[in-house]
């Protein structure tokens, strides 16, 4: 079993330093640009995808309206779990499900708030009217502020990753499966929303890792730090894990 310091340098410090270094690059590079050239010239200069029912419709509208009644969904059966004796094993697991990914997508809302980056559609490099400004550099104030950073559709898909931490405990042979879910429907939202010019790429790698980096700090507040100072953080979890969490942590590891 790996030790906490390795699980953490796993899964916080080599991401977030994996992370820094690819915003960097995006930065300070013209990725961005160079990408999005591409889509535009491919479509004659235009987004030619922007009001296609395909993209526009299903895989925007319709996707961010089935992810809410997900999102739901996941909270009924969070709710369920307080009353109903066989889902109370699980309740904190349910729960940190249930909570976690609305959060992740509330914080992408949030940076959309307090940023001023464009849309692709709405610069003058693209048909627009605003001149490209990146992340870091000033706004000139005289015209709106953009909110398209980061990209807000994708985190509907990103925020499944937080299957991989619930997965961890309730069936870690899946976690796996949990991460490759959410990566998978956050790339298809995401690359969507590129080829309509709504997104850069950049925008995009934020808000991956503002969805990780989300449900890894709630899932160290709610499972392992507890664990950590039993130093029994990775035990395989079954129910008696979960019903025995409400006592000491001397409790907690003599049941393991």
């Amino acid at each position: 079993m790996p030790s906490y310091n390795s699980y953490m340098r796993n899964h916080l410090v080599i991401p977030l330093l994996l992370f820094v270094l690819l915003a960097t690059l995006l930065e300070f590079s013209p990725i961005d640009l160079y990408l999005a050239d591409m889509i535009y010239q491919a479509g004659g200069a235009g987004w030619i995808l922007r009001h296609s029912y395909l993209f526009a419709e299903v895989l925007h509208n319709d996707a961010k309206e089935l992810i809410k009644i997900v999102a739901v969904m996941l909270f009924g059966v969070a709710i369920l779990s307080q009353f109903i004796k066989r889902l109370q094993p699980y309740r904190r697991a349910l729960w940190y499900l249930a909570l976690v990914m609305p959060l992740s997508g509330l914080l992408v809302g949030i940076g959309k708030e307090i940023t001023h980056v464009d849309c692709p559609w709405d610069l003058l490099r693209f048909g627009g009217e605003h001149p490209y400004i990146r992340l870091f550099e000033p706004h000139p104030g005289d015209y709106k502020y953009g909110r398209c950073f980061p990209a807000a559709h994708a985190s509907a898909g990103y925020t499944f990753v937080a299957l991989y931490f619930f997965f961890s405990v309730l069936r870690p042979a899946w976690k796996y499966y949990g991460l490759m879910i959410g990566v998978v429907l956050g790339l298809v939202l995401g690359i969507t929303q590129q080829l309509r010019g709504a997104h850069f790429i950049s925008h995009d790698l934020w808000t991956v890792a503002i969805c990780w980096f989300n449900s890894l700090g709630w899932y160290w507040y709610a499972f392992l730090r507890k664990k950590h100072v039993t130093r029994d953080i990775f035990a395989p979890a079954d129910n008696r894990e979960w019903e025995s969490s409400r006592l000491s942590a001397t409790v907690i590891t003599n049941e393991k």
